[in-house]
């Protein structure tokens, strides 16, 4: 069997897998109805953070052999990169915050791009997700460089060796293309910069943390009127992608039933 064959097969089993976690979720909002204790409560936050864990890996499933085909699907329209990261930005600070990272997003009022926004969310997500591993502190700066926007996202982790830096964007043998390996987020996020056009670099110092940057085309050319266009997102099964993408670090109380005011 070939290799876009088996890759066809994965993105099969990966919309069969989706399919039995949204009835697995419906069943857990259902529960959510009758778990008046403590107990049962924790019992909730554990399945669905495993629920958002699975979602997760399934999500990768999908997005590597979307990105990994020999026409990737990239959407381009027109949309306010500035206020993607703020909102994107405020609801994964609310989540670390509770796992003890603390989360700063600097950008413009405005910039005006035209990309693929879910892609550029998912990018974002992969490269925070990735520093708070590491540290406890992680920060995003947005800005305008000519004719392309620039995205550093810095931790204040330990950092790596300079010689192990490309070694990030590798998960698997060296026949492998790096953006095909799902297990690796950062090998995706550099995926979805080169097929804007732009690239993914890495630069730490041992002991200083890491710094991620991003450099996106803005595109303009593609969309004269700028008419904003909604930005797309990934359905995550009644999960905010936010928490989806940061399950594999956030502890089980962010995953714990709301309470009713």
């Amino acid at each position: 069997m070939d290799l876009e064959s088996l890759d066809r097969g994965a993105a099969r089993t990966a919309g069969l897998l989706r399919m039995q976690l949204a009835q697995m979720t419906a069943a857990s909002q259902l529960l959510e109805q009758t778990a008046a204790d403590e107990k049962s409560r924790a019992q909730l936050a554990a399945l669905d953070q495993s629920i958002c864990r699975m979602l997760r890996i399934v999500g990768r499933m999908e997005l590597t052999y979307r990105l990994g085909a020999d026409a990737p699907r990239v959407e381009p329209a027109p949309v306010d990169l500035a206020k993607l990261a703020r909102e994107l930005g405020e609801e994964m600070g609310a989540l670390l915050a509770g796992a003890g990272v603390e989360l700063t997003v600097r950008c413009p009022q405005r910039l005006s791009a035209c990309v693929d926004a879910g892609l550029i969310r998912q990018m974002l997500l992969e490269l925070v997700s990735n520093g708070a591993k590491a540290g406890r502190r992680v920060s995003v700066t947005l800005t305008k460089k000519g004719d392309d926007a620039s995205v550093t996202v810095e931790d204040d982790g330990p950092g790596i060796p300079p010689e192990k830096l490309e070694a990030l964007f590798s998960g698997g043998g060296e026949d492998v293309p790096d953006w095909r390996r799902s297990g690796n987020g950062v090998a995706i996020a550099r995926r979805i910069a080169a097929l804007h056009g732009g690239r993914l670099v890495a630069d730490a110092t041992p002991g200083r943390g890491l710094d991620m940057v991003a450099t996106i085309p803005l595109g303009l050319e593609r969309a004269p009127d700028l008419l904003e266009s909604p930005p797309v997102k990934w359905d995550e099964g009644g999960f905010s992608e936010a928490l989806v993408g940061l399950s594999d670090l956030l502890p089980a109380a962010a995953f714990a039933p709301k309470e009713e005011k």
